[in-house]
């Protein structure tokens, strides 16, 4: 039985002695360092008859060659009649592998000693102390399953009501448990074995040439075996060849005395033990240790030329990486140094900070050969493209990208596939320039790459962002179908890790407003702004704002709505792209619906973006309600890669100028064509925004309504009572722009038929105060200054039956 202190390897024997009955004659020999081996092997020789069970309990001695061979021959010449229990902190000197082939030898070691989760609940019960499974766990992670640990646990716990906090801060490097590991292991050890364990106890797995180095003395694998089978509490890391690891309490205790005997040493030997990771490319550890010696500079330099800096902005690596370089300082002069703080501050969304650390480290730069610079190169690129696409110049933001994505195809094939964080960065930004821009088609193949390429990395948390924001391109292109199937992808992934990411809820809430689910949109919208924020917040806001603006207009805030936009485009500052232009589309729009033509054309007109279709056609509606001659014949929209939304418009657009011109047949196919378009996906709002116009047609007793049922929206039941039957229904059907409740528009219908305020509230059996509240709200609602006005724009909006002749 062969185990370090603290095993109960003694209480162990008591125990198995007192239980047993015979037949043997047992004889206990307890070793103490000054017994001559051979007159206790010869005692036993001439002191027994029968059979003989000899234990020899050699406590902290280790035992002699001569002991062992003594007992080896008393073993031999009196086989079957003499057996031995040998207690031991180290493998004794015996021919263990002649007994084992002969299948002679039963060997009970530390790994069957420890205790297992079980047994150490059941020893916590023992101890009048109640923890829970997630306790127990902890505490035998921290211990190994080391009893002495355990019994000097349950010393701390007791009397003890934080039990969560005395586990967490149960450490071997104070207290009974460093007395215990001082005198009854390390004080034990040689002086050699000793100074091994104190110098290789900084890192947390021991390899024979890391050993070496740690050391300066010449270390195998074998040593390491017979080692592990010393009083030393180190043992072989599962499923490993060659790596070793100190019990977890007994690692604190040694680099703590360490600390204490040689405090200079320390971190020289971190900086031993970083070159060696650095040099057998393992540049994770190689930056820790670095860090540990306080070596900044040395730690910069292993994340730029053996890792990559993209790390601390995108990857699995990335918390962990962003852990390490917390207390990353900021005076050390080196092209690395200023890379590393550029892509904290771009971590941080510090896009100017990053910038201006970009730009040091190109001067110190050309003070370095190319051979020496060219990670730093390909960093200080890779970087300088995020800055680029967080810009509000897209253009410049799609040329850093293309620059940065075409340095890293010339880097090396291996070093892309042991690195893929640049391009999993740059896949990234260039799907968002383009979003921006409008390429939509371009803009999801880069969302697309990025996914596959962090899938490939096991980068999960970037695949959720990256799913969010291909869904997102495809909600606005108007594939609401596929992008409510991404969203659902990203929130399967979110079950299991990270939380649904900000681009998959604004994505979700841009197919909720779509489709006319108004209060789902309205939830997303509270999601998204609660949620986490990511480089994609400033594309991710000016979505968002849409939405809002889109949510307020349908519940008949236009005033606010616009000035939401406004505020938006703003902040967004980006100008010419899709996406500021959708912006300047909506607010034109919604001076349309304020009827408000002039100012419509004026905003379009002094947009960068007003040669895009989606302008154009506000142009052509807007100069047909201001009663002018419109600037051509519609725009046609044939073009896949508009937006869904824009081609329905461009239908309603032509419908709304044929009922102009008197052509009511190309009126009827030219919405029957816009209806059809937009059916597979249930895009209902563009119908809620159409001009006034088509909005007789698109009643709800109407005719089209019946040949396309999923213009209602979603929760809305066939049947309605009077006050609802009429084109004022609430606001969860989104085939009006602003919607009226079932009172208000009761008061509308008493307006028209020109009913006084005294009058209305008499039928209504309301007060007067009650139907004045009512009033103000249907003037606000229909933007208008005047009840006659009011009645008006409801007749033309389709709210009240047919305008009489008179």
């Amino acid at each position: 039985m062969s185990a370090p202190a603290g095993y109960g390897k003694t209480m162990l024997l008591d125990a198995w002695a007192a239980r047993y009955a015979g037949p043997a004659v047992i004889r206990r020999v307890a070793l103490n360092g000054s017994d001559e081996p051979a007159a206790i092997v010869e005692s036993v020789r001439d002191d027994h008859d029968d059979v003989l069970v000899l234990v020899v309990d050699c406590g902290d001695v280790t035992m002699t060659p001569e002991f062992g061979q003594s007992l080896h021959r008393l073993l031999r010449d009196n086989a079957g009649r003499v057996r031995v229990v040998l207690v031991t902190r180290t493998d004794p000197p015996l021919p263990l592998h002649l007994y084992r082939l002969a299948g002679t030898v039963a060997e009970i070691r530390a790994d069957e000693l420890a205790f297992t989760t079980d047994e150490a609940a059941a020893l916590m019960r023992g101890h009048k102390l109640e923890l829970t499974a997630a306790d127990v766990g902890e505490l035998q992670a921290r211990t190994d399953g080391w009893p002495a640990g355990l019994m000097f646990a349950a010393m701390n716990l007791a009397g003890k009501p934080d039990a969560q906090r005395v586990i967490r801060e149960f450490r071997g490097d104070a207290g009974n448990v460093a007395a215990y590991l001082m005198t009854e292991v390390l004080d034990a050890q040689p002086p050699e074995l000793r100074e091994f364990l104190l110098r290789t106890s900084v890192v947390d797995e021991v390899r024979p040439s890391l050993a070496e180095a740690l050391t300066g003395h010449a270390c195998d694998l074998r040593s390491l075996e017979f080692l592990s089978h010393g009083n030393s509490f180190i043992q072989p890391v599962p499923e490993t060849a060659d790596r070793y690891g100190y019990q977890p309490l007994f690692r604190e205790f040694l680099r703590a005395q360490l600390l204490y005997e040689r405090p200079t040493a320390v971190p020289a030997l971190h900086r031993a033990a970083a070159a060696w990771f650095a040099q057998n490319d393992q540049p994770l550890e190689a930056i820790h240790h670095a860090i540990r010696a306080d070596d900044w500079g040395q730690a910069a330099r292993y994340l730029v030329e053996k890792l990559d800096v993209a790390g601390l902005l995108v990857g699995r690596r990335r918390r962990q990486l962003t852990m390490l370089f917390d207390g990353f300082p900021d005076d050390l002069d080196s092209p690395e140094a200023a890379v590393v703080r550029a892509a904290r501050a771009l971590a941080a969304f510090d896009a100017d900070r990053c910038t201006s650390e970009l730009g040091k480290a190109r001067n110190w730069l050309d003070q370095r050969t190319s051979a020496q610079g060219h990670a730093a190169e390909l960093a200080i690129g890779v970087l300088h493209a995020v800055c680029a696409s967080l810009s509000a110049t897209p253009e410049a933001g799609l040329g850093a990208v293309l620059t940065a994505e075409a340095e890293l195809r010339a880097a090396s094939r291996e070093s892309a596939i042991a690195h893929p964080e640049p391009r999993l960065l740059v896949a990234a930004c260039k799907g968002r320039v383009l979003l921006e821009r409008g390429d939509f088609p371009a803009a999801l193949t880069a969302f697309t790459e990025g996914i596959a390429i962090a899938e490939e990395a096991a980068a999960h948390e970037t695949v959720s962002d990256l799913l969010g924001m291909a869904a997102l391109v495809e909600a606005v292109w108007g594939h609401l179908r596929r992008a409510g199937e991404v969203v659902a992808h990203a929130a399967t992934l979110s079950e299991s890790g990270p939380a649904l990411p900000q681009s998959a809820i604004v994505a979700e809430a841009w197919v909720h407003a779509d489709r006319g689910n108004l209060s789902g949109a309205e939830e997303m919208v509270q999601r998204a702004a609660e949620a986490a924020p990511t480089q994609d917040a400033r594309v991710l806001a000016a979505v968002l704002a849409l939405v809002r603006a889109r949510l307020l207009r349908a519940g008949g805030d236009i005033d606010l709505a616009a000035a939401e936009l406004r505020a938006a485009s703003n902040r967004y500052g980006a100008k010419g792209g899709w996406l500021d232009q959708a912006m300047v589309v909506d607010e034109a729009k919604m001076l349309l619906a304020r009827h408000q033509p002039q100012e419509a054309i004026t905003v379009i007109e002094q947009s960068p973006g007003r040669d895009q279709v989606g302008s154009l056609l506000v142009l052509q509606r807007a100069a047909a309600e201001a009663g002018e001659r419109p600037p051509g014949p519609p725009p046609q929209v044939t073009d896949r890669a508009v937006p869904l939304e824009t081609q329905v418009d461009g239908w309603l657009v032509q419908a709304a100028e044929s009922i102009r011109t008197g052509d009511t047949g190309r009126s009827g196919l030219c919405l029957e064509r816009a209806l059809r378009l937009a059916a597979p996906e249930q895009l209902r709002r563009p119908f809620a925004e159409a001009p006034p116009s088509l909005r007789k047609l698109l009643q709800p007793s109407g005719e089209l309504m019946r040949h396309h049922p999923w213009l209602r929206a979603p929760g809305l039941p066939e049947g309605r009572d009077r006050a609802a039957s009429h084109w004022g229904v609430p606001r969860t059907e989104l085939v009006v722009t602003a919607s009226l409740t079932s009172k208000e528009h009761e008061v509308l219908e008493y307006l028209a038929e020109l009913l006084t305020t005294e009058e209305i509230a008499s039928t209504m059996y309301v007060s007067v105060n009650t139907v004045r509240s009512h009033v103000r709200s249907i003037l606000r609602k229909l933007s208008a200054s005047r009840r006659n006005e009011a009645v008006r724009r409801a007749w033309e909006l389709g709210l009240l039956p047919a305008r009489p002749e008179a």
